[in-house]
């Protein structure tokens, strides 16, 4: 059974990677293979990362100061199979 928000994402102003928990949820293209066994600690679990990707969401952003769109670029995107929750960081 998957758990309820498995496709969901959430906004974090603190990690300094976005952990998501399948290479679909953002329609990543090209990955990075971890070469040595890193982890991510949560509680008393550790997540093996299995892949770092990139992604840029043309003209996602809006500014005040300017009439034209930004592109949103996702850099340090992991990639955790089992991980419960999608978290995406705003720094």
């Amino acid at each position: 059974m998957r758990y309820l928000l498995f496709a969901s994402i959430l906004l974090d102003n603190y990690s300094a990677i976005h952990l998501i928990n399948s290479k679909d949820l953002l329609k990543l293209e090209s990955f990075i293979k971890v070469a040595y066994n890193k982890c991510i600690k949560a509680n008393s679990f550790s997540f093996l990362i299995l892949e770092y990707s990139k992604k840029v969401i043309k003209k996602a952003l809006n500014s005040i100061a300017s009439l034209n769109l930004k592109d949103l670029i996702l850099s340090n995107i992991v990639i955790i199979k089992g991980f419960y929750i999608n978290i995406i960081f705003e720094a």
